[in-house]
């Protein structure tokens, strides 16, 4: 083993030129490797940042209850003398909340991946300052709970949030760029339960997306409760992943354990995932033909050297060299030039 290391060597170090023409190729493609890969997965952050950054990644949901014939559930309906009717009339379905939020809340802290667990109460509202009416989504919560969530800390103008009382509210920027709503300022809300209340404006958000920044505020989560006659329930439990492709998973795993409605972000956003599946087929594509022509430099060049050397085996054989022996050195001269290219692009990517 040792003879066929320094005959490899020896063919390197005579062949400068080429050895140097194969190592620079495959560094070369080591470094668009790592370039596209890093360029790709780099972008991927921060598209998940910017666009579920503020977003759950499963939100749980009880159970809506299937609903029933009117006829069912009133027997008067449909007897004789009474209205005869082709349609089948059903009960309008009323939205459920979730009654047992400290035992659902347990069960999920001991589910894998999950990092940050959130009850929240949410429903619409108006927001009234002056003579005008602004329609909003209201999200009740306990803010250090659901602020791994929201990530809204890091996204304040002005103000604060964490530490909210009862008659705070926080506000997006766009709101108050709309409305001329400032920091401090006493607004009126109204939810869609007809619950009225005075709030004082705590903080200011702006996260970029026009959406929440016009249409979204946030209170404590006993405010949110008041405000839409939910009592102690909650509306739905806000969970976020370590890894946010596991959402499916274990959204999955929680309606077959728990019995629970759940929506994951996968799903809610399936154009935005397919996006990402293209970015890394795309990156996989690449990754594979600059493999290909490192292969092919390397193998172009000691296919060369084999004719070019035809004497030496000659002369190796003469010396009792086996022919797997032969074939150790150059796959040896073939290690080397790929460990050092691969190294130098390493560097270099």
């Amino acid at each position: 083993m040792r003879f066929a290391v320094r005959v490899a060597l020896r063919h390197l170090i005579s062949g400068r030129s080429q050895t140097v023409l194969t190592v620079a190729a495959v560094a070369i493609a080591v470094t668009v490797i790592i370039f596209i890969t890093s360029l790709i997965t780099g972008l991927q952050v921060r598209l998940l940042k910017d666009f579920i950054g503020s977003l759950p990644h499963i939100t749980v949901k009880a159970l809506e209850k299937e609903p029933r014939l009117l006829a069912d559930a009133d027997p008067s309906i449909n007897k004789s003398g009474g209205l005869a009717t082709t349609t089948r009339q059903k009960q309008a379905l009323q939205r459920q909340n979730i009654d047992q939020t400290s035992v659902l809340v347990e069960q999920l802290s001991h589910l894998p991946a999950i990092v940050a667990i959130a009850p929240t109460v949410r429903g619409q509202a108006f927001v009234t300052h002056g003579a005008r009416r602004f329609g909003v989504t209201v999200s009740g919560a306990v803010p250090s709970e659901v602020e791994p969530v929201v990530n809204l800390k890091e996204n304040m103008v002005s103000g604060h949030w964490l530490d909210i009382g009862p008659d705070d509210i926080v506000i997006g920027y766009k709101l108050a760029n709309d409305s001329g709503i400032k920091l401090g300022d006493k607004i009126g809300i109204q939810s869609q339960e007809g619950v009225s209340r005075i709030m004082t404006v705590a903080g200011i958000f702006q996260t970029g997306q026009n959406i929440t920044d016009l249409g979204s505020v946030f209170v404590t989560l006993r405010t949110g409760q008041g405000l839409l006659n939910t009592d102690r329930n909650v509306s739905s439990i806000q969970l976020k992943l370590t890894d946010p492709f596991l959402a499916n998973d274990v959204a999955d795993q929680i309606t077959d354990t728990l019995h629970y409605k759940t929506e994951s972000w996968m799903r809610e956003q399936a154009q935005f995932m397919n996006g990402i599946r293209a970015q890394n087929s795309s990156s996989l594509m690449i990754s594979t033909f600059a493999l290909l022509a490192s292969a092919f430099s390397i193998a172009s060049v000691l296919i060369v050297s084999i004719l070019r050397k035809s004497k030496e085996i000659g002369i190796l054989k003469s010396m009792g060299a086996r022919d797997s022996v032969i074939m150790v050195i150059f796959a040896l001269e073939g290690l080397g030039v790929a460990v050092v290219g691969a190294a130098i692009g390493c560097g270099l990517g």
